[in-house]
């Protein structure tokens, strides 16, 4: 009887000790819904020491916990989560939770890739390893869910973001910073042109970034430059007007009717003396906004530089002698008040 005692004794402990083996993936799954992840990722780590590495459901719950762990590490816990995930199916002989996986591969790629490069991108202008996440997003989609995705679509709309932040970082950049920054805004619309040549965002954010390259050369105001110099410039946004017409001309094409295209147009003939085609666009755009000067006059009577544009409008453009007359004359009571 005592040895009957001592075998079942033997017998408790190697099944209590079996037990406690089996339990990691289960331990894993209290702390994964605890929202405790770091004490989950030691118990899932554990747990593929052990024969759970055998279960896909084990390398399923590895790879959701991975996917939330905290930063710094957000790029090498997401490789982690698809190589759990990739094992997942793997092991999973019977393809059971295929569907179910594929799901984990494919939200782990948009909120660990895609997410964070779009955050990257717009929050924290970290164009550089946007663009690292956005590639590696797209490489294991291709190779884990569907090798003949097209990202045509995501392309263009991610290139086309792009080149805006590199186009709104021009504005507050140093003077020898701007052309590196205009280099990349007119790289990332080249590649949606690439892709699209009809897309209107990618034709008209080219256009302004060469129509605005231009008129930084005329708008130079260095007072030791020399004639030379001076002569060079004026070439120099003569070549960037250039190169901005065909682009907006598009755009035009495109989208008709756009004003901001009918502005860009506008200022590139203009800086290019072509007064013929500048006035066209000219009266198409004042013809726009009249109406917004009209009620600006009538809610600010005062305001000046209005004043001013109406004259403008209704000497050159909108020809009207006898309100251009009357504006005159309010805007010189105004000036002697």
């Amino acid at each position: 009887m005592k040895t009957m005692r001592y075998i079942s004794l033997i017998l408790i402990a190697c099944c209590a000790s079996l037990s406690f083996g089996q339990t990691w993936t289960w331990q894993a799954n209290e702390f994964y819904k605890a929202q405790n992840f770091e004490q989950a990722k030691n118990a899932i780590d554990s747990a593929i020491g052990t024969s759970e590495r055998y279960d896909s459901q084990t390398w399923q719950l590895r790879g959701l916990i991975y996917r939330n762990l905290d930063k710094p590490n957000h790029l090498f816990n997401s490789e982690i989560a698809i190589e759990s995930f990739v094992r997942a199916k793997k092991v999973d002989s019977t393809n059971v939770y295929t569907t179910k996986i594929n799901e984990y591969i494919k939200n782990t790629l948009i909120k660990n890739y895609y997410n964070i490069s779009v955050k990257l991108l717009l929050e924290e202008k970290d164009f550089e390893k946007s663009e690292e996440y956005y590639s590696i997003y797209k490489k294991h989609y291709l190779a884990l869910l569907d090798p003949m995705y097209s990202f045509k679509t995501s392309d263009v709309d991610y290139y086309n973001t792009v080149a805006v932040q590199y186009i709104t970082k021009v504005d507050f950049a140093e003077p020898s910073k701007k052309g590196a920054l205009r280099e990349k805004a007119i790289l990332n619309c080249s590649k949606v042109l690439a892709i699209d040549s009809l897309d209107y965002k990618a034709n008209f954010n080219m256009g302004i970034i060469y129509y605005n390259l231009g008129a930084d050369y005329i708008m130079i105001a260095d007072p030791e430059i020399t004639v030379e110099e001076l002569m060079m410039n004026q070439k120099r946004a003569e070549d960037s007007f250039l190169k901005a017409l065909p682009l907006l001309n598009n755009a035009d094409r495109i989208q008709p009717g756009t004003m901001e295209v009918y502005e860009g147009l506008m200022g590139c003939y203009y800086g290019l003396n072509n007064d013929e085609l500048y006035l066209k666009y000219q009266i198409l755009v004042d013809k726009h906004y009249l109406p917004t000067y009209l009620e600006t006059l009538k809610n600010q009577p005062k305001n000046i530089e209005n004043i001013k544009t109406l004259i403008r409008i209704y000497t050159y453009t909108l020809v009207n002698e006898e309100e251009a007359n009357r504006l005159r004359t309010v805007m010189n009571e105004l000036q002697n008040e």
